[in-house]
């Protein structure tokens, strides 16, 4: 009788993301090798590509797993005993550096969103980073949602889908300026190292969105003092 293997599927998974994580850490994005994830997973080379083909699929399969603890973040803020705008700000007062998954997650964010790229990964991979990433709309849209259906936000159903986009708009797009405003005043590591300082509550980008939400009608309007509770409740469960 054969041995049983000295780990399971699961684990190896684990191991290799682990390794792959390390390797790009010494590196970069660009010049990781299989080699050296095989080497810091302490597994074989065939072992490895049981699970992964190509380079391209170890950067979807690590943006697969960040999107997965994206939308454990996501659920744990928008859960917090606040009113849903204060809910929607508190998601933009979040401090990354301590929650971040991987130090390289901005510019793996950006990576992982090209066509070319995607063409030369596995469509198991592709799948599950597709998925996992669908779980943090769907945490927003249930958000939305049960605020029109509560009455909380009072411009109803019509609107949730309209200041769902603003918000992802808005907020996608500011925190990709900064991580190129970063890069070209600091170098390729300030923007690969995802090192976004916490937001102030009264940062312009905090006031702009609170200006965006306030344009729609709420049972209670976002105010300065809803924000100053947020950053509150965020640095009590070291959010911020």
């Amino acid at each position: 009788m054969a041995p049983a293997p000295k780990y399971t599927m699961q684990e190896q998974e684990l191991m290799i993301l682990d390794a792959a994580e390390k390797s790009i850490e010494n590196s970069s994005l660009l010049d990781f090798t299989m080699s050296a994830i095989a080497k810091g997973a302490g597994l074989s080379m065939g072992s490895v590509y049981k699970h992964v083909q190509s380079k391209e699929d170890v950067l979807i399969a690590l943006a697969a797993n960040m999107y997965t603890n994206e939308a454990d973040m996501y659920h744990t803020v928008l859960t917090l005993p606040l009113t849903i705008p204060e809910k929607i700000i508190a998601t933009n007062l979040i401090d990354r550096n301590k929650v971040h998954t991987y130090s390289f997650e901005g510019q793996l964010d950006n990576l992982v969103s090209s066509a070319a790229l995607l063409k030369r990964g596995s469509l198991m991979w592709i799948e599950r980073m597709r998925n996992n990433s669908k779980k943090i709309e769907h945490e927003f849209d249930r958000l939305y949602s049960d605020a029109a259906q509560s009455g909380e936000f009072i411009s109803g159903m019509a609107a949730v889908e309209e200041i769902g986009l603003l918000f992802w708009s808005l907020t996608a797009g500011y925190f990709q300026l900064v991580r190129q405003h970063q890069s070209l005043l600091q170098g390729d590591d300030a923007a690969a190292s995802g090192a976004l300082l916490a937001l102030a509550p009264d940062a312009p980008h905090i006031r702009g969105l609170k200006r965006m939400l306030n344009a729609y009608e709420w049972r209670q309007p976002l105010t300065q003092q809803g924000i100053e509770k947020a950053c509150r409740l965020l640095e009590e469960i070291d959010f911020r």
